[in-house]
């Protein structure tokens, strides 16, 4: 398994050149595309220059190993099935253009509540899976805190109805910390079939008066650990079981793909995250 960077973490201070440069620096050679990467406006990757991303990306030989529509967090674009599936259909296409396999997606505004509604679920994301497939693409859906995917036994059950090998989970650990759930083992053990991505970052809990850094401080925690809050912090300074994680991954042998870091922080303080999380991984003998 190899380092991939997100290009969330720099891509409202930062162009996409400098991005690369970024990751280079770190040893890292495969790019999570997010559409603020690419020069353009509005949702999605419909009026973005794709072109300039290819030319950066080959002439500094890198890869844009997965292409992310982030979408789902924003009301107006999921007002309807039909203009979200446009949106993924658009993200499918940026995918398959870039030579990227994967197109990472979420739930949000799509369904917030627990209880799964899945003939919502399929009219917004059936016809995209429907068009990745003879595009030669998996959607990969993010587990996050605050939606119908926030516990593992959540998104293993929408996974079950879609059962479709094109369309897989981007397990998120600490994703799952932040929704006061078992990441690992009982996350990993429940979903691993089914990963087909993966992002890493750490965090524990927000502890006041104890002098944590503000600028990692994240949202509220959704579970049994609401209404206190999550702090980032760098792999392995946070508590959640990394470690553990990509251990059990790599013996079992199910998930090669990239791993992506994914820092929430100010972007100041990214690369400090970078380099931290870069070289335990790998001297941890984690990563290749």
């Amino acid at each position: 398994m190899e380092l991939g960077i997100s290009g969330q973490a720099l891509g409202e201070t930062m162009s996409f050149e400098r991005i690369v440069a970024v990751a280079k620096k770190y040893g890292v050679r495969h790019i999570e595309l997010w559409p603020c990467n690419a020069p353009g406006e509005g949702f999605g990757y419909g009026n973005r220059d794709l072109g300039a991303v290819a030319r950066i990306a080959e002439r500094e030989n890198v890869s844009i190993h997965c292409v992310t529509l982030e979408a789902a967090f924003c009301e107006a674009a999921v007002e309807t099935p039909e203009f979200y599936t446009k949106l993924m259909k658009e993200t499918v296409d940026a995918a398959a253009a870039l030579g990227a396999k994967l197109v990472n997606h979420y739930c949000y505004f799509i369904h917030l509540e627990e209880k799964p509604d899945f003939d919502r679920m399929e009219r917004y994301w059936g016809p995209a899976l429907d068009y990745a497939k003879k595009k030669g693409v998996t959607l990969v859906l993010e587990n996050e805190a605050h939606d119908a995917t926030r516990r593992p036994e959540l998104m293993k059950a929408i996974l079950d109805r879609f059962c479709d090998p094109d369309f897989l989970t981007n397990f998120d650990a600490t994703n799952y910390f932040h929704a006061s759930a078992e990441a690992f083992p009982y996350g990993y053990e429940l979903l691993k079939p089914r990963i087909g991505y993966i992002h890493l970052k750490d965090a524990c809990l927000h502890r006041e008066g104890t002098g944590q850094p503000p600028e990692h401080l994240g949202a509220p925690m959704s579970g049994l650990l609401e209404p206190g809050r999550i702090q980032y912090a760098p792999i392995p300074e946070g508590c959640v079981n990394i470690a553990g994680l990509l251990t059990a991954v790599r013996r079992d042998g199910l998930y090669r793909g990239v791993c992506t870091l994914e820092p929430h922080t100010r972007p100041e303080c990214v690369e400090t995250f970078y380099e931290k999380e870069s070289g335990w991984l790998r001297r941890a003998g984690l990563i290749d």
